[in-house]
């Protein structure tokens, strides 16, 4: 089986599995900007967030663990143990692959934010500055639906 991907016997395709945060820190999101050299939507923001892949220790509490260390991965933070699925989005790369995208509401927990791997830039901002970015379909909404999720646990 390919790394990352799940294969559908009914359609014989392969789906990516992704995994996004959107991180809050107080009122603000912790949004990413995509590396020029991506494949999909270079440039684009973004909520930082990577492909599940197989690992070492088994498949029990994978997604998790692939969204902490994608996160830190991405832009240098640490989050909080407690995250909250709030979307779950099918949808085809420009690439051609077919991805399953789950993303969860999460809480800063440490590290300064920076701009790592296949990230030029990283910004908090608040839920208002939203408009003033270039992100992908949906991603956007994406955000505000963890906010208001995020809005209703406080």
């Amino acid at each position: 089986m390919n790394k990352g991907k799940v294969y559908d016997s009914a359609k014989n395709k392969l789906h990516v599995l992704l995994v996004n945060g959107a991180v809050f820190r107080g009122d603000k999101v912790l949004i990413s900007q995509r590396s020029w050299k991506e494949t999909h939507m270079p440039g684009k923001w973004t909520i930082p967030g990577g492909k599940v892949e197989k690992t070492k220790g088994g498949v029990y509490g994978v997604i998790e663990k692939t969204l902490r260390k994608e996160i830190k991965e991405e832009v240098g933070v640490a989050i909080k143990n407690n995250v909250h699925l709030v979307v779950n989005n099918t949808f085809i790369r420009s690439t051609g692959e077919h991805v399953v995208e789950l993303v969860f509401a999460c809480r800063y927990k440490s590290g300064k934010a920076r701009p790592l791997d296949d990230t030029i830039s990283c910004k908090w901002v608040d839920i208002k500055e939203l408009k003033n970015f270039d992100f992908p379909p949906q991603v956007k909404n994406h955000i505000i639906m963890a906010y208001k999720f995020m809005k209703k646990k406080q």
